[in-house]
């Protein structure tokens, strides 16, 4: 903490707020977490800003970090991440420090794409991937990790998360701690992935993690062997084992499901993510409006008046 206070009464620079950010926040967080930021400090925004002195920076030290990060041929993606991070301690500062001026913008700074991954299985494929797990002797139990993850939504940490003790067999609930949104949450079971997961309760004890077979080579095989990939570059068109989380939200809209509900599944942050799968059911804005026209039609005012609204203009 004498080093802290060293620190706060000096001339600080970024390689500074950095040090505060990663004692004072990122130490709270998870060890994988931990690294990786660490990793982009380290890599990228160190050698390009680590002596600058807060006070003088400006919206080009930005850009600068930016064009450099992009001519090392990283991701939009990571280098988003890259300025996320630098943004996020110079805002710690700034909230911790009020003597210190304000921080330039980062408008017009981060990058903008798209990203997301598109893909999802229908049935045959969702079959044949499931029949290619089954033929790798020794595969483990990928087979009935695939089969859950398709009908739980779960994420891979998620799943491979898992106890007994999370289970209620009972009520067919499953709890999910310490999840990607820091927000815990309950999910119904259907009667396949309560199967599985009973199987799987003959052979642990109740703290055990249920799933251990976390090589995803084996998944990778399988979907190499069954051709899903073949010509296809674009990674957000390429099946992975996030694709049967896809496939699993994509199912329930085509299904009916409303976005809330599925965004409530899933785990969403907030709804904005769920629009992603909107199109996937373009009948249902058809349908909304429809319910209003029959509960209309249907009133004592239609029937008691003269004028058929609607009936006349739409025969």
């Amino acid at each position: 903490m004498k080093t802290l206070r060293y620190i706060m009464k000096k001339e600080l620079k970024v390689k500074d707020a950095w040090m505060l950010y990663q004692t004072l926040v990122l130490a709270s967080s998870k060890e994988k977490s931990q690294g990786i930021e660490a990793g982009r400090w380290t890599n990228y925004i160190d050698p390009v800003l680590g002596e600058k002195e807060i006070r003088g920076l400006t919206k080009l030290d930005y850009l600068i970090l930016k064009q450099s990060l992009e001519k090392r041929k990283l991701s939009p993606q990571t280098v988003y991440h890259c300025l996320s991070l630098l943004r996020r301690l110079l805002n710690k500062i700034e909230e911790w420090d009020k003597s210190c001026p304000q921080i330039p913008s980062f408008k017009d700074v981060m990058p903008r794409f798209d990203n997301r991954r598109q893909r999802y299985l229908d049935q045959d494929e969702l079959s044949i991937v499931l029949e290619k797990l089954k033929e790798y002797e020794g595969s483990g139990n990928w087979h009935d990790i695939a089969l859950f993850a398709v009908n739980t939504g779960m994420r891979r940490g998620e799943i491979f998360n898992l106890t007994l003790s999370d289970i209620n067999f009972r009520d067919k609930m499953a709890t999910i701690v310490d999840t990607k949104s820091c927000r815990n949450r309950i999910i119904p079971l259907n009667d396949i992935a309560c199967g599985i997961l009973s199987k799987q309760a003959e052979m642990k004890n109740r703290h055990e993690k249920i799933f251990q077979d976390k090589n995803p080579r084996i998944f990778r095989r399988a979907i190499n062997a069954s051709g899903l990939n073949d010509g296809i570059t674009d990674l957000r068109y390429k099946v992975v084992f996030h694709t049967l989380r896809h496939t699993f939200a994509s199912w329930l809209v085509q299904g009916g499901a409303e976005l809330a509900l599925v965004c409530q599944l899933m785990g969403h942050s907030n709804i904005h993510v769920t629009m992603r799968y909107a199109h996937l059911a373009p009948n249902q804005a058809r349908q909304a409006v429809d319910l209003l026209s029959r509960r209309i039609l249907k009133s004592r005012y239609m029937h008691n008046s003269a004028t058929k609204i609607g009936t006349e203009a739409f025969p």
